[in-house]
């Protein structure tokens, strides 16, 4: 599966924290917690009926609506990634942040940034209520709310350093997974990101439809 995992080598990943980079297209959603909840929490919710534990380094067999949940070693978040590659009639939202935190009594974070269209936005959501929310469009808008602070978005300088800093202060990491080739639905592969070794990984479970 040709899934690279960009990062700076220059610390651990495990002390990795802020966005890796905001030079591509990402879509997470992290939830403050551990994988097993989560991904019970996120299948429930979207209808996944295939549920693959513990499946890093391990052999799968592929479907359309592919779901990776995994957690880094040495990081408190667990993050939702639907690989663009696969097919969109499950999409993640704002609205999917916002239940599974209200489903397990936890915060998480809806990121979406994008370099193509010069787009930054996230949403952090603590028991379903909403905490914070930044949407950025490069020359057009910026649009601030917050429950947590008393900051105008007309005095937020840069979305972009705004934004790391926002992330880095949740303790979470938002990191960079390129998309190189797609696999073919029903087409069995060993789930394994180049430059993610197996010890980096907390773990890492796989969703799907069937």
């Amino acid at each position: 599966m040709l899934i690279y995992f960009t990062k700076d080598e220059g610390i651990s990943l495990e002390h990795h924290r802020g966005v890796e980079t905001i030079d591509a297209n990402i879509l997470f959603l992290l939830v403050r917690s551990s994988v097993e909840p989560v991904a019970q929490a996120f299948s429930t919710l979207k209808q996944m009926n295939v549920w693959v534990h513990n499946a890093y380094d391990h052999e799968i067999e592929i479907q359309n609506e592919s779901i990776f949940v995994f957690q880094l070693r040495g990081h408190p978040w667990s993050l939702i990634y639907k690989p663009h590659i696969f097919s969109r009639r499950i999409f993640l939202t704002e609205e999917d942040a916002c239940s599974i935190s209200e489903l397990l009594n936890t915060s998480a974070i809806y990121y979406a940034g994008s370099d193509t269209c010069g787009t930054l936005e996230y949403h952090l959501y603590s028991n379903g209520i909403s905490q914070e929310k930044l949407s950025f469009e490069e020359g057009i808008k910026k649009e601030y709310q917050s429950q947590l602070r008393q900051v105008k978005a007309r005095n937020i300088k840069s979305a972009y350093a705004f934004t790391m800093n926002f992330i880095r202060e949740q303790d979470a990491y938002i990191p960079c997974l390129i998309e190189v080739e797609g696999l073919s639905a029903g087409q069995r592969t060993t789930l394994r990101i180049d430059d993610l070794i197996p010890n980096e990984v907390e773990r890492m479970d796989y969703l799907t439809q069937q």
